[in-house]
C-alpha cells in the first residue's frame, strides 16, 4: 500500500523527529511518503488558498482524504478499518492545508473529509497525528499491542 501525506507547508524542527519515529516504523508495513507543498504568499485570504490549491491539484491523486475540523470524525479502529478494507495494491493521499484552511474547491474535489478533533490545530502539528494515527491503525490491524483499548 501507497500512503501519501500532502501538507501545506514545512515541518517544524521541534516535531519533526517525532514523527520520524512513527514514520520509521510504517515503513516495514507500508510506504509513506510526506510531501510539503508551498504556502501561499498572498496577503489576501482568497488568492492565498487559490495558490494553494494550484499545488495540491498538481500532486494529489484520486479519491483523496482531506482533514479540516468539520469533517467527519472517526476513532483509531475507523481508520484502521478503512485502511483494512484498501487493496494491497492502493494509492491513498491525504491532505492537510495550510494555516488559513483550503479552499471550496479542493474541498469538492475531496472523496472524504475527515476531521482529527473538534480544536483547531496547527497544520504541523495534524500532520504528526495523522502519521501517529497511520501507525496505530496499522498496529490495530496486526494486533500489535501499541494500540490499547
Amino acid at each position: 500500500m501507497k500512503l501519501r501525506l500532502l501538507v501545506v507547508g514545512r515541518m517544524v524542527p521541534e516535531l519533526a523527529e517525532y514523527e520520524a519515529r512513527f514514520r520509521k516504523r510504517l515503513s516495514g508495513a507500508c510506504s509513506l511518503q510526506v510531501i510539503e507543498l508551498a504556502e501561499g504568499r498572498s496577503k489576501q485570504l482568497a488568492q492565498r488558498k487559490q495558490e494553494e490549491e494550484k499545488h495540491i491539484l498538481k500532486v494529489v491523486k484520486g479519491n483523496f482524504i482531506l482533514f479540516d475540523e468539520r469533517g467527519k470524525t472517526l476513532g483509531s479502529t475507523q481508520w484502521a478499518r478503512y485502511l483494512q478494507h484498501l487493496p494491497g495494491n492502493a494509492e491513498q493521499d491525504f491532505v492537510i492545508g495550510g494555516a488559513s484552511g483550503v479552499s471550496a474547491v479542493i474541498h469538492a474535489k475531496a472523496g472524504h473529509i475527515w476531521s482529527l478533533s473538534l480544536l483547531t490545530l496547527p497544520h504541523q502539528l495534524a500532520r504528526v497525528m495523522v502519521v501517529e494515527q497511520l501507525y496505530r491503525a496499522w498496529s490495530i490491524t496486526q494486533g500489535h499491542p501499541y494500540h490499547r483499548e
